[in-house]
């Protein structure tokens, strides 16, 4: 038994093997803590140098990451299998219902169950001033468990990366940084890394995106509490430029998520000014945008993610479309991490035992794709808008199981289920029976 274990880890040689992740986000996190766990489980020492130079304990730019922060009760139960617990300075509120904003009219949207909740949380920092005064960022808490564990961080940027005797070597911009045996491509896709990988010659290049808008809205937060609740509030605007945007509260801030086709400088003031979302935030609240930024959102997945020695994770590589990214970080990391401690190295450990998991990702999203398509119809014609109004406020006067509609409309905007989940639940007859009389309905009030 000894002997065939040995065989599987030849790729990983040294009694201290070298290992860069370059990336301190929740992905490279996730993997240098399981790494790590998993190496000690079986008597194996492994070095882990997590290369970053983001400061996730500090609050605005240098600290910020870039994310709305919504984490799904699922996660936060599988982490907490994990015996990884998420303290109360982490989560920031827990959600447990949306309230859906068109051009004619609104609908409120309850959990379909308290094991199907929501909480928010700051992957970055968070907004300037916060940090001391509120709460704690995901991402440093993840990233401050893995040093724990025994992972390194060092707070700088690599700006090049070489291959040398089929090892890849690190360079910044003072030189030399070290030579690995192994490289962890764990960033996001607003970093340059990408760039860095794709240059190696094996195949991978940099998944496509689309630009999102984020801003901070900044209001006490007494009036928070009175004005959202528990509550996100999400608008499908029959609006060409923008697909969906969500109002995330957390504690005295409300993020603001905006994806969208064409999203610029001007997107978030322009949906600021809208009648539906003044009715949400008058002016009375007396708000003021704190920060705003343009960030990309990875919306495909590159087909090579791996090399010997090299394994691109998280949004580098494949993650869940428009929603759980968290999530999608913990399955990566994992999977990335149990492939290199059990398996091996090379690109045939990586194909047998990581890449089952990254294209199961990519099908899903299929689904999502489909999902998203025909909200897009929904969205873009009034009757069909009122049709899905009418129809989700039936559904929540009836029990949990019978809210088909309603727990596809959760389900699409958080992580708490699969896509293609969520798409056999969509084909099902009795909602559209529904849908149909809620049609009828409104062609009979014109």
């Amino acid at each position: 038994m000894s002997m065939a274990f040995s065989v599987q880890r030849t790729h990983i040689p040294g009694e201290c093997s070298q290992i860069a992740v370059i990336g301190g986000g929740p992905t490279g996190s996730f993997f240098s803590l399981f790494a790590l766990r998993m190496a000690k489980m079986i008597g194996r020492e492994i070095s882990i140098t997590i290369f970053d130079p983001k400061d996730f304990s500090k609050d605005g730019p240098g600290g910020c990451n870039r994310c709305g922060g919504i984490i799904s009760e699922l996660l936060v139960q599988t982490l907490a299998v994990e015996g990884i617990n998420l303290p109360n300075s982490v989560v920031r509120k827990g959600i447990n219902s949306y309230t859906l904003h068109t051009d004619y009219g609104s609908v409120f949207i309850s959990t379909p169950s308290l094991e199907r909740t929501i909480a928010t949380v700051y992957r970055g920092g968070g907004p300037r001033g916060i940090i001391g005064h509120e709460k704690e960022s995901f991402d440093n808490y993840l990233l401050s468990l893995a040093i724990e564990e025994g992972a390194v961080h060092q707070p700088m940027r690599i700006d090049s990366i070489e291959r040398k005797h089929g090892k890849p070597v690190l360079f910044s911009k003072n030189g030399h940084i070290m030579e690995a045996d192994l490289a962890v491509g764990a960033f996001g896709v607003n970093s340059t890394a990408g760039k860095m990988f794709a240059s190696l010659g094996f195949g991978y290049s940099e998944p496509p995106t689309v630009n999102a808008a984020i801003a901070e809205l900044h209001m006490p937060e007494e009036v928070i509490v009175e004005r959202f609740g528990n509550s996100i509030h999400l608008f499908l605007l029959p609006d060409r430029g923008i697909k969906f945007a969500a109002m995330i509260p957390k504690g005295s801030y409300v993020t603001l998520c905006i994806l969208g086709r064409k999203v610029d400088a001007h997107t978030v003031q322009n949906f600021l000014n809208k009648p539906v979302v003044r009715a949400v935030l008058p002016e009375a609240l007396g708000y003021s945008v704190a920060c705003s930024c343009l960030p990309k959102m990875n919306i495909g997945a590159p087909k090579k993610p791996f090399t010997d020695r090299i394994v691109m994770g998280g949004d580098a590589g494949s993650t869940r479309l428009f929603k759980d990214g968290l999530g999608a970080a913990y399955i990566m990391g994992k999977s990335i991490a149990k492939t290199v401690i059990f398996e091996g190295t090379s690109r045939e450990d990586f194909q047998k035992g990581y890449y089952p998991v990254y294209r199961g990702i990519m099908h899903d999203n299929l689904f999502g794709r489909i999902l998203y398509t025909v909200i897009d119809q929904y969205r873009s014609f009034k009757i069909l808008t009122r049709a899905m109004l009418k129809t989700v406020e039936i559904e929540q006067k009836r029990d949990s199981d019978d809210r088909i509609l309603s727990t596809i409309l959760w389900d699409m905007f958080t992580g708490n289920e699969r896509y293609r989940n969520v798409f056999m639940k969509s084909i099902r007859p009795k909602m559209h029976i529904d849908m149909w009389e809620g049609v009828f309905r409104s062609i009979g009030r014109r």
